[in-house]
């Protein structure tokens, strides 16, 4: 059996943006970086991306794991 990603709907709440530091709540159910394959490319960095195009983690979280990054 495969696993099939179905990332969250829900979106990453900006807690702090400024010039040199963005911090984000991750939600569960979303990976932090692309995995493998097209169908995994929904993720936090790739939401984020499209505010903040040079926007670059400094850690990741587990898919189901919600956290502060």
């Amino acid at each position: 059996m495969s696993f099939v990603y179905r990332p969250t709907a829900e979106q990453p709440e900006i807690l702090h943006a400024d010039h040199e530091l963005l911090v984000v709540a991750k939600p569960a159910g979303l990976l932090s970086v692309p995995g493998r394959g097209e169908d995994r490319a929904d993720c936090l960095i790739a939401r984020l991306r499209g505010a903040f195009p040079t926007v670059l983690l400094v850690h990741r979280l587990d898919l189901d794991t919600s956290g502060v990054m």
